[in-house]
């Protein structure tokens, strides 16, 4: 009886892993697969980062809410915009589309609207989000912020 009870245990664990992988092949594997990290299809490539003085005459722009003004850092510059006292938002100026492209600041929009020349793309400059063009699922690179009251530094 003891090894009648032995070998039936025996028999139920070596089915075992074989049930469980027939349930994660058949039931949890697509599940799996439709839930995997997909890889980064924007790519965007991006630069150093910079550390300015916010009261400095190249960026006067800065010390006012909406202000802003492009630097010549990253891969193909840095779009630097004020958003409240204390906040600013740094993104990456090469097209997420063709990274080649430096996009630049739309002139009739102040600010707000980032133009790539080559692509037709147009990103809004609060969060990065494409509006309309080729490059319409990418979102623009954004650079980590931060901001003591004088200097702001800007980190990838």
């Amino acid at each position: 009886m003891k090894g009648k009870g032995l070998k039936a245990k025996g028999e139920r664990w070596r089915t075992l892993p074989s049930r469980v992988a027939l349930t994660f092949t058949f039931f949890l594997s697509p599940v799996a697969f439709l839930t995997s990290c997909t890889p980064d299809i924007c790519n965007t490539p991006f630069g150093e980062g910079a550390v300015i003085d916010i009261y400095m005459p190249d960026f006067n722009a800065l010390a006012n809410v909406g202000g802003s003004v492009t630097i010549n850092r990253g891969y193909k510059g840095i779009f630097v915009r004020r958003t409240s006292f204390s906040d600013f938002v740094a993104f990456e100026c090469a097209c997420p589309n063709d990274h080649e492209v430096r996009l630049v600041p739309d002139p009739d929009w102040e600010g707000d609207i980032l133009h790539c020349p080559a692509c037709g793309s147009n990103y809004e400059t609060k969060y990065g989000n494409p509006l309309e063009g080729a490059a319409s699922g990418c979102p623009l690179y954004e650079y980590r912020t931060h901001f003591d009251g004088y200097i702001l530094k800007i980190d990838y």
